[in-house]
């Protein structure tokens, strides 16, 4: 009897060693009426936040051929900070020719002097009152990180492009837009 249940529990323990978290999912998230882009509210543990998007932002469903990172590669981004996000929420992409993923993460009780200190091989590119960004490659994807300080914690959203069907020029502009054109007011306060 000892012998099944050693069994049953090595069994189960490779089991659970190798599952791995998918960042590839469909996240609810509210749409907002009476907005000339797509306005989404991402809700985290301690609140929320609208954010805009452009028309060909897609949300509801998850078509493997736009999405060019794999769950390995973003368990390595997320390993750039030394605490694991409290949750995801935000996964979206655009399926025409800027091709750029992102997703967003929520660390309840940490602050952007935080993030600062586990990025020590990385100087922000930007620093805004409530805000950090970061651009870097990794992998052949260019990336662009954006935190976000809120009352009780960071958010963090993750933009990475397809590095084999567009130049980073295009990423860098699309992102540029996005973020700090689209919805520029949300980097000045809490």
């Amino acid at each position: 009897m000892k012998r099944i249940i050693l069994h049953i529990c090595t069994f189960s323990l490779v089991v659970s060693l190798i599952s791995c978290t998918s960042y590839i999912k469909t996240i609810h998230t509210d749409s907002l009426p009476d907005s000339e882009n797509i306005t989404k509210k991402l809700s985290f543990q301690d609140g929320s936040l609208n954010f805009s998007f452009y028309g060909d932002y897609v949300f509801d469903k998850t078509d493997k051929s736009f999405i060019f990172f794999t769950n390995k590669e973003i368990g390595d981004l997320l390993k750039n900070l030394k605490d694991k996000p409290s949750s995801q929420i935000l996964f979206t992409y655009t399926p025409t020719s800027i091709y750029n993923n992102i997703l967003g993460f929520y660390y309840t009780g940490k602050t952007l002097e935080d993030i600062k200190e586990s990025f020590p091989a990385r100087n922000p590119e930007k620093e805004m009152p409530h805000a950090l960004v970061y651009r870097y490659q990794h992998n052949g994807h260019d990336i662009l990180e954006v935190y976000k300080q809120e009352e009780k914690g960071v958010i963090r959203l993750i933009a990475l492009n397809n590095s084999n069907k567009q130049i980073a020029d295009k990423f860098t502009l699309e992102n540029d837009k996005l973020f700090f054109e689209l919805n520029a007011g949300l980097w000045n306060g809490l």
